[in-house]
């Protein structure tokens, strides 16, 4: 109860603080704001003690053959990267889709999910905190009916003011820990369900093989579509050397029946994340505390 009052005093001023950060970066020319952004990234690894040596960590974690300079580079890449992109997301608001479709410049494997779904099977692409996620959802809304599992922030007026932006390029947002009813039936409607599957959370989990370390990974995107019969890919964005996008959908992953285990499909879509994070590693958030839990003794 006492710490109430100072919440609320913090909730306020970081709610003014955001809301005066997209006043001003939506005045500002779009490539302009995207290198403030950057700019502010990097000088948040500088200033922030605390998240720089966490991200480096996790960095040696996954790296341990790169030297300290190497990973030294990619972490502060990474806050570049999260910098830009919160730029660009904040003006989402006020582009088209058609001005926001601009931003990717090439887009491989879509067809694979919307077979899937105009089969009559609903479709799981399983992503990550890579490249530009909130564009991959908006970019695939505008093809498929599209809804997402979003984590609810903190902060009432953050969280409802995030959700409008995703809703506002048509996506369909279910708060993670609400009832799985709306979610299945959105699945057995031949819908798409967008989730994220790369971070160390409170949800149902299984531990799996992740940069050579076992790490607990969500598991409810396996559980779903053994459960409604829903087609499980993979989905990510990465940013190109020239700004724009490059949005890559594999291929579906088999699911064994129902009722047996699926730690194998937690598995692949791992590896596939794995996979894509080698190749953009200063794109992906290595802020997160990845490998927190520890797997139990065999």
């Amino acid at each position: 109860m006492r710490n109430r009052p100072f919440k609320a005093l913090k909730n306020g001023v970081l709610f003014a603080l955001v809301a005066g950060i997209y006043a001003f970066l939506n005045s500002l020319p779009l490539n302009l704001a995207r290198g403030l952004g950057a700019g502010l990234g990097r000088l948040f690894f500088v200033l922030v003690p605390y998240e720089r040596k966490k991200t480096l960590r996790q960095l040696e974690l996954a790296f341990p053959e790169k030297a300290p300079e190497e990973r030294r580079a990619i972490a502060s890449g990474v806050f570049a990267h999260l910098g830009r992109g919160g730029a660009e997301f904040m003006r989402f608001p006020r582009l088209s889709m058609p001005e926001l479709e601009r931003w990717v410049g090439e887009c491989s494997g879509l067809e694979q999910m919307a077979a899937c779904v105009r089969s009559g099977r609903g479709a799981i692409p399983v992503t990550a905190h890579v490249g530009h996620w909130e564009l991959l959802a908006a970019y695939t809304a505008a093809r498929l009916p599209v809804a997402v599992v979003a984590r609810q922030l903190y902060d009432e007026r953050l969280n409802a003011r995030l959700n409008a932006f995703r809703r506002g390029k048509g996506i369909t947002v279910f708060e993670r820990n609400t009832s799985v009813k709306p979610i299945l039936k959105w699945l057995k409607e031949g819908k798409v369900l967008g989730v994220l599957c790369d971070q160390d959370t409170g949800v149902d989990s299984v531990f799996v093989d992740f940069f050579g370390r076992q790490a607990k990974t969500p598991s409810g995107a396996a559980w779903l579509a053994q459960a409604t019969g829903a087609g499980i890919f993979t989905a990510f964005s990465a940013r190109r050397p020239d700004g724009l996008y490059r949005l890559r959908y594999d291929s579906e992953i088999p699911v064994p029946p129902r009722g047996e285990d699926f730690t194998g499909v937690v598995q692949e879509y791992t590896r596939r994340t794995e996979e894509f994070i080698r190749e953009v590693p200063e794109q992906w958030a290595w802020n997160h505390n990845r490998w927190r839990t520890k797997p139990p003794q065999s």
